[in-house]
Formats: C-alpha cells, structure tokens, sequence
C-alpha cells in the first residue's frame, strides 16, 4: 500500500453528537489493512526465498520480493513511530 493511499481520505474529526463524520475509512480500519498488506508481502518475500533456492524462481525476483517486503515493513514502522510520537506528546500536554 503506497502511502498516498493511506493518507487519502482521512477522516473529519469527530462532532460528539454526530459520531464519526468521515465518510472513509478509520484509521484503524487503513491500519490494519497496511499490516495485512505487509504480512502478505512477508510471507510473499518468504515463499520466493525458498522458490530461489529450489531454482523454481530467479534471483533476480526474489530480491525484488524481499526488498518490496523489507521496504513495506520499513514503511509501516515509520508510521507506528509517528503514531507514538504523538500519542506520547498528547499524554504530555498539561489539561
């Protein structure tokens, strides 16, 4: 999933009466859909490493699946860090 696709259609803040406005996704919904989407590269990255060493796939595209997979988690983990941060700094702010 390329970030763009996660940052699209990002919900309207919430209004107490009405509930959730937005009429996309959550975040949690896109949240989860990136980490199936990258347990899915994993396990793709993973099957094409054993294919290489059968010989039943090239080198050449199983490097390419594993980095895909590789770039996918680095991605992911980039956005939890930020999800963090922020959570971290909200819990700091003083009411």
């Amino acid at each position: 999933m390329k970030i763009t696709q996660i940052a699209q259609g990002v919900p309207s803040p919430q209004s107490p009466a009405e509930g959730r406005v937005g009429t996309g996704p959550s975040f949690e919904e896109r949240f989860k859909g990136a980490v199936a989407e990258v347990n899915a590269k994993q396990q793709s990255a993973d099957s094409a490493a054993e294919q290489v060493v059968s010989g039943k796939m090239g080198i050449h595209e199983g490097m390419l699946a594993l980095q895909e997979a590789d770039i996918a988690m680095k991605a992911l983990l980039q956005v939890r860090n930020k999800v963090i941060s922020a959570y971290n700094d909200v819990m700091k702010m003083q009411v």
